[in-house]
């Protein structure tokens, strides 16, 4: 039987969406679970060190992880992709000269965010702690 794979943005996205893993910083320590993908987290990846280590396990475990994380990962993607199509006039406007990945260029839009096309603004959720 083949796994399912999850796509790389969905996964990331976790995070945001409460699951412990999203345009992650692999650093970054894993904020305790929570929400639908919180068991699969504590069954699946017990010894995971942070983000990328919870997406990696999530990902290894694709065939094992609930429905009810699945609808998470996939709402997760359909939100990323919505947003990455909303932003992407702002990215390349603002953002051109960033390099991808470690929230670079969420952080640069964050630091345009007055500047932002409405579409963009309403797409990318604020910023956790503001």
């Amino acid at each position: 039987m083949r796994r399912p794979v999850f796509p790389p943005a969905a996964l990331l996205l976790l995070a945001t969406l409460g699951a412990g893993s999203a345009l992650a910083q692999q650093a970054d320590p894993t904020p305790a679970p929570q929400g639908p993908c919180a068991a699969d987290v504590a069954r699946l990846c017990p010894a995971a060190k942070g983000r990328a280590d919870v997406h990696a396990c999530l990902q290894q475990n694709a065939d094992q992880v609930s429905a009810e994380c699945k609808a998470r990962i996939d709402q997760a993607h359909q939100k990323f992709q919505a947003a990455r199509e909303a932003c992407q006039p702002d990215v390349a406007k603002f953002c051109a000269d960033v390099k991808p990945g470690r929230r670079r260029v969420a952080a640069c839009l964050r630091e345009h965010t007055s500047e932002l096309s409405e579409a963009c603004q309403a797409a990318i959720p604020p910023k956790k702690g503001s």
